[in-house]
């Protein structure tokens, strides 16, 4: 996947990643201060858990030179200058960064200026991780080799000699910093390539070399791994923007795994401020995953995410962040636990794992008797934080109450798997319970909406000061809940009494995808989801209890801003709701967000703050549209596959191509028929395409077989399905709704 820039280079972003390094800078090449987690430090070139450098200049005739072209290409990033252009890669699996310079002038003289200065990430501080000098240890006439001064922690910067005339390498010590600066030709069909390379220890240094790099084999694979990741669940429709959208999305997911030393690999949560391990985002981040065929990255990333849990916590509870340095930072806020076990749920169904299940089958079922412990009595809801994270909203809350409904009910399949009949009717019953109090506590009949949460008046006047004037609210925000709180607190109620309060932060639209919400429920507050309160320019609103939208605002979590995540959630409420128009929209909304940064990104906070990559942006494009528009429902350990669509009206036909579930690949074509035909097309024979599970083409096992076919016709929305199915061990059920 290709795309160009040219305009606004200066103050947009890359980044260029492997499992094991990374660089973000600016897309015409220049590295300014970015990030708030160290505040400006989180622009660079980082192997975590350390810091290499702030960047690098490139001169000519001592003049800092810019970009005036700017090309993402499955993942590398091409810098375009007026004499000659850059390409930066970095290696799977190693500490290496390779920046190969071309032209196609005669010879070109530049030099290439870097200050190397080894900086430990966040919590190096925690961990006493030292803040001293980079030394030099050794150099020659093609490289320099520095060490932290006291820690283990090396790099070294050197040019490939093969293409190089000549060379010259100079350096300084300045301060903390030692700075490196290469002098050379650059000549016509002969490319040049300068290494970054890194290591813990000095004999690794040595080994890592341009001689052990094949050029070819380790720049060029990744690239080739990529585009067979974006050829699983391949989007073929009548809207290219979207399509293309869908693509990108899954090169984000692999650019955000990081294998960091000590910790383990796995899906991160985004660039650049959260490129290490959390609860929330891998649990909303991995339904995108699964639907785009990323299984083994996604069970590499729960098995991790549960042992860190493990080691930190011994009780089944799921760790909110751990840091670069295994700083665990939150011990979990308390929807994280039951929906890290939806999540494993989710990959079972896709997955069919057996042994992924018997490996995380406790673990839940400790989480389960964890969020029991939460509770006091009077409630069935745990009590605790979950991820609106604004002070003063904390206790009995709606996104803790729905995820650990999710979790028993999902809890009483997996025990069903497993064989633990002991467990399901008491996990049934909990389930049941919970859901009588959302129905009968959190839902308000006269705001004619759900709570936010549920708390004693006590508890309601020791948090209303808080939330009226949280530096997160909009002036219009703070007036419309001072006169919300003002009514609330103007009734008289028991001493015990549990309180709805309807603040329509964007948890409180979750009740609304949950079959168990009676129709007459759900209407009066789809009907509020329309109005402008829930809208700003980009999607929905963090908070939705006025418009707000045009307020002045300094924080970039301020509550009038919109982020991927719930607006790809509010997409799913409107398409499980048969508004599947208006869930189209909203997800539409979120692919014009997708080049306003780095390219093929959807930002955290729309259209372009917080991180510019962010892991759960792909939740409402692959989930929401998968499982909720097109209506793929899938179950591999009962080998079912459940087809019910909803098209948009701005859809014609929509072909999938390498669906893979379990180990099988499925095509699915879904098209709108020509009613004057007024015939479906089941029996209808389509070609054969026999792959194994990587996508390539792969020898039948038996000539004998043939690809199966299923077909259906939806008479009310007259749309045709079709089926192929890749040759596998097993057969499928495709069922037809």
């Amino acid at each position: 996947m290709k795309i160009t820039r040219t305009e606004n280079l200066v103050n947009s972003n890359y980044v260029v990643s492997s499992n094991k390094m990374y660089i973000i800078g600016k897309q015409d090449g220049s590295f300014k201060p970015l990030g708030h987690h160290i505040m400006g430090e989180m622009v660079g070139i980082f192997t975590q858990p350390v810091k290499l450098s702030n960047g690098y200049e490139i001169l000519e005739n001592n003049e800092v030179l810019r970009a005036k072209e700017y090309i993402f290409d499955t993942g590398e990033s091409r810098f375009i200058y007026e004499k000659f252009e850059t390409k930066i890669n970095a290696v799977d699996n190693k500490k290496a960064l390779i920046i190969e310079f071309r032209t196609e002038e005669k010879s070109v003289e530049l030099e290439f200026k870097i200050p190397l200065r080894i900086k430990g990430c966040w919590t190096a501080d925690i961990k006493g991780f030292q803040d001293a000098p980079t030394r030099l240890i050794y150099d020659s006439n093609s490289s320099v080799a520095v060490k932290h001064e006291q820690e283990d922690y090396f790099a070294k910067l050197f040019i490939d000699p093969s293409n190089v005339k000549q060379s010259d390498i100079s350096f300084e010590q300045k301060n903390n910093c030692f700075e490196v600066a290469i002098k050379f030709a650059l000549e016509q069909e002969r490319p040049v390539k300068i290494y970054l390379i890194s290591s813990s220890t000095l004999a690794d240094l040595d080994n890592l070399t341009h001689e052990t790099i094949s050029i070819h084999s380790q720049t060029i694979r990744p690239k080739q791994r990529r585009q067979e990741l974006i050829n699983n669940t391949k989007i073929i429709s009548n809207d290219e923007a979207f399509n293309k959208a869908f693509d990108g999305l899954k090169l984000n997911y692999d650019m955000l795994v990081q294998n960091i030393d000590g910790i383990g690999e796995g899906y991160t949560a985004g660039f650049p401020d959260f490129q290490w391990f959390f609860g929330c985002d891998t649990t909303y981040g991995i339904y995108g995953t699964l639907a785009v065929g990323q299984h083994e990255m996604t069970k590499q990333t729960l098995r991790l995410l549960k042992n860190l849990s493990w080691a930190e916590n011994g009780n089944g509870r799921v760790i909110h962040e751990m840091s670069p340095f295994g700083i665990v930072y939150g011990k979990g806020n308390v929807q994280e636990t039951p929906h890290f076990i939806s999540a494993v749920h989710e990959t079972y169904k896709w997955t069919g794992d057996k042994q992924f299940l018997d490996e995380m089958f406790e673990f839940c079922v400790l989480g389960l008797n964890w969020l029991k412990d939460q509770t006091e009595e009077g409630s069935a809801c745990p009590k605790g934080n979950g991820i609106i994270e604004v002070a003063g909203i904390e206790g009995r809350l709606i996104d803790v109450a729905i995820l650990t409904i999710a979790a028993y009910e999902h809890m009483e399949y997996l025990a069903k798997e497993m064989g633990r009949k002991d467990l399901i009717e008491g996990y049934k019953q909990d389930r049941l319970i919970l859901t009588e109090e959302v129905l009968a506590k959190f839902y308000d009949p006269e705001e004619e909406f759900f709570a936010d949460i549920i708390c004693t008046k006590n508890e309601i006047q020791a948090s209303r000061d808080i939330l009226v004037n949280s530096i997160k609210n909009t002036k219009t925000l703070s007036l419309a809940m001072e006169k919300y709180f003002n009514k609330v607190l103007a009734k008289n109620y028991e001493e015990s009494e549990l309180i709805p309060l309807v603040l329509k932060n964007w948890v409180s639209i979750l009740p609304y995808t949950k079959d168990f919400v009676p129709e007459h429920v759900k209407r009066p507050g789809l009907n509020q989801m329309m109005s402008a309160d829930f809208y700003n320019n980009y999607g929905m609103k963090l908070n939705c209890m006025c418009d707000d939208k045009n307020d002045m605002v300094n924080d970039i979590y301020t509550l009038n801003k919109s982020m991927s995540i719930n607006t790809g959630y509010l997409a799913e409420v409107f398409s499980v709701n048969g508004h599947v128009d208006k869930g189209y929209e909203l997800l539409k909304m979120l692919v014009d967000s997708l080049y306003v940064d780095m390219p093929f990104a959807i930002s955290e906070i729309l259209p372009n703050d917080g991180c510019f990559m962010q892991f759960w942006s792909g939740y409402g494009i692959h989930h929401v549209f998968l499982r909720h528009i097109l209506g793929i429902d899938i179950n591999a350990p009962d080998k079912m596959i459940t087809i019910a669509p909803k098209l948009p009206t701005a859809l014609h036909s929509v072909e999938i191509k390498n669906l893979l579930v379990g180990k099988c690949l499925f095509d699915i074509e879904i098209k709108r028929k020509n009613i004057a035909e007024g015939k479906n097309a089941a029996g209808k024979n389509t070609e054969a395409k026999n792959q194994n599970a990587t996508g390539k083409n792969a020898e039948a096992k038996d000539q004998n077989a043939t690809e199966q076919n299923a077909a259906g016709k939806n008479t009310e929305a007259e749309i045709e399905v079709l089926v192929n199915k890749s040759l596998s061990d097993y057969d499928y059920h495709i069922r037809w709704d």
